[in-house]
């Protein structure tokens, strides 16, 4: 009889175990939950803005920059950020506000936020860093130009065996596009004086990643750091998407 009894409260306490082990907590400002790397969104930040040589960012309650360098010395990051609506904030020294704006961010999306010049106030740029159907064997492509005083007209050319060219003014960019690895000229060209501004000669384009050309800084800056640059951004596609891929 006392086995009997013993073998019931076995199976009891059995199934208590299973029961909470099956328990789903409801979602509340008190509990904790962790969140895996697919359920953030990713933002990568770049310092675009030549009269302000570092700045602090914060997306929501994340501060993803003490001091994001003009020279982008740091490198490039994409930084987790939970999804949904978030306040993108840059200041200077002295937390004075640049900037301050909202954007909604979607889960697993990942975003290049370019902080960029307009004379004398500072603007927030949102991109999305999306492609149509991710191949590791591929890699791509695009322009942007953030280059105070740009002229109306510049030519962004990629070549390869044909040219690929775009007509970009000021604050204008494409899509991501394309291609395979290969080495590749590439050159911006300002059409209405006939010129050459940029050229890169045997530029390689890997597998797996994105790339985004940045042009930048100030027309008619008079100091040669902040003159008109062309920045390249590597966005290491092959760790983004093959998260999404596994899925």
């Amino acid at each position: 009889m006392a086995t009997i009894k013993k073998f019931f409260v076995v199976i009891i306490a059995f199934i208590l175990v299973l029961l909470i082990w099956g328990c789903q907590c409801i979602p509340s400002l008190d509990t904790e939950q962790e969140i895996t790397p697919s359920q953030f969104s990713k933002v990568m930040c770049v310092n675009c803005a030549p009269s302000y040589e570092k700045v602090k960012v914060s997306v929501g309650e994340y501060l993803l920059h003490n001091s994001l360098d003009y020279g982008m010395e740091e490198g490039f990051k994409y930084f987790n950020v939970t999804p949904g609506v978030k306040n993108f904030v840059v200041m200077v020294k002295g937390d004075s506000v640049l900037y301050n704006g909202f954007a909604s961010l979607t889960k697993a999306v990942p975003y290049t936020f370019l902080i960029i010049q307009m004379q004398r106030r500072v603007k927030g740029m949102l991109l999305y860093d999306t492609i149509g159907t991710f191949s590791p064997t591929n890699c791509y492509f695009r322009f942007i130009n953030v280059a105070v005083n740009s002229p109306t007209n510049l030519l962004f050319q990629i070549e390869h065996q044909y040219p690929v060219y775009f007509s970009l003014g000021f604050k204008s960019f494409t899509r991501f596009f394309t291609t395979y690895p290969e080495r590749y000229k590439v050159t911006i060209t300002d059409v209405e004086k006939d010129s050459v501004l940029f050229e890169l000669r045997n530029f390689e384009l890997s597998a797996g990643k994105g790339y985004s050309f940045i042009l930048r800084g100030d027309f008619q800056s008079e100091n040669e750091r902040y003159a008109p640059n062309l920045l390249i951004v590597q966005h290491n596609f092959s760790e983004i998407y093959q998260i999404e891929i596994k899925k």
